[in-house]
C-alpha cells in the first residue's frame, strides 16, 4: 500500500484522540501471515552483527520456540495522556488459522465488531450486533485490517525482526556502552515499506529499550521515538515470553498502551462468530 497508514475514524474527533491516532498510526509492519509465532520455530542463521543483536532481542522476549507455541493472542490498544486512559481497539487473534476479532466503539451507543481472517481479509462487520450494509462493510473491514497491522506491530515488533522482507543493519555510530542499535528497513512488504526504524537494544537485559522512526513520506518531519516499558512475562506452552505494555513518547505525557495481554491455550469458538461485543 503506497500511502502511509494514518486513518482517523469518527471516534477520534477530539484533539486528544486525533493526537493519539497520529501517534498510533506511525508504524510499519511486515505481512501478517508471516507472523513469527506461526512460522517454523527454527532459529534463523546469524550472518551479521545486526542478526546477532536481533537474535539477542528475540531471545530476551522468549525466542522462536516459545513464540511458536502461542496459539491465541488477546490485547487492548489505547493511549494514556495526562492520566487519562482510553482504549481504541480490543483484539483477539487465532494465530493458527488467522481468524480475528476486533471490537471498537464510536460515541456512546455504537459498538462495532469485525470478524475476519487476516490472511484472506474476508469477513463481516457488525454494528450493535447487526451486519453493516455492503457499502460500509468493505470500508470497515479495511479499517479493521489496518488496526490489526498497526496495533500488533506496537506489541510484537521486537519478535518480528526476522520476518521476510526485513533488512537488519548494525548502526555502530549510534551504539554505545549501554545499547546496541540496529536499523530496520523493508523490501516491498507491509503497508508502508518506506519506513525506517532504529531499535535500541539494552545490552544488560537484551530487551528493546526504545525505538526511533522515520516514516514513509515524512521528508520534513524529524525522527520520533518511544521508550518500551512495563514488560510483562507470560507463561506459554513452549516456555515464557515477554511483551512491553507501555510506549511513552519523548515528552512522557503521551504513551501508547498495549495492555490486557493474554495468551490462552484455548478460547470459546463463538468468539470468532458472535457479532455482539465480548471483549
Amino acid at each position: 500500500m503506497p500511502q502511509q497508514l494514518r486513518y482517523v475514524s469518527p471516534r477520534f474527533a477530539s484533539l486528544l484522540l486525533a493526537t493519539a491516532v497520529f501517534m498510533a498510526a506511525c508504524v510499519q509492519d511486515t505481512p501478517p501471515h508471516s507472523d513469527p509465532a506461526m512460522a517454523e520455530a527454527e532459529r534463523p542463521a546469524l550472518r551479521t552483527k545486526a542478526d546477532s543483536v536481533a537474535m539477542v532481542l528475540y531471545d530476551s522476549l522468549g525466542g522462536p520456540a516459545a513464540w511458536a507455541s502461542v496459539p491465541y493472542l488477546r490485547f487492548n490498544f489505547g493511549i494514556d495522556r495526562g492520566g487519562e486512559h482510553q482504549v481504541f481497539n480490543r483484539h483477539l487473534w487465532n494465530r493458527t488459522t488467522g481468524d480475528y476479532r476486533l471490537e471498537w466503539t464510536q460515541g456512546e451507543d455504537s459498538s462495532y465488531v469485525a470478524l475476519f481472517n487476516v490472511n484472506t481479509q474476508d469477513g463481516n462487520v457488525y454494528l450493535n450486533g447487526t451486519p453493516v450494509d455492503s457499502t460500509r462493510r468493505d470500508e470497515l473491514l479495511a479499517r479493521a485490517y489496518r488496526s490489526f497491522i498497526n496495533d500488533t506491530y506496537w506489541l510484537l515488533a521486537p519478535v518480528k525482526v526476522f520476518d521476510s522482507g526485513v533488512t537488519r543493519t548494525y548502526v555502530a555510530d549510534s551504539s554505545d556502552a549501554r545499547h546496541d542499535v540496529i536499523r530496520l528497513t523493508f523490501q516491498d512488504v507491509g503497508l508502508t515499506p518506506g519506513d525506517t526504524y532504529w531499535l535500541f537494544v539494552d545490552k544488560n537485559t537484551g530487551r528493546l529499550a526504545r525505538w526511533t522512526m522515520v516514516l514513509q513520506g515524512d521528508t520534513d518531519v524529524p525522527p520520533r521515538g518511544n521508550t518500551w516499558e512495563a514488560y510483562e512475562r507470560h507463561e506459554v506452552p513452549g516456555g515464557s515470553v515477554q511483551v512491553a505494555t507501555r510506549k511513552p513518547g519523548r515528552t512522557g505525557d503521551v504513551a501508547i498502551v498495549t495492555d490486557e495481554v493474554e495468551m490462552p491455550s484455548d478460547v470459546p469458538a463463538e468468539l470468532f462468530t458472535d457479532p455482539n461485543p465480548r471483549l
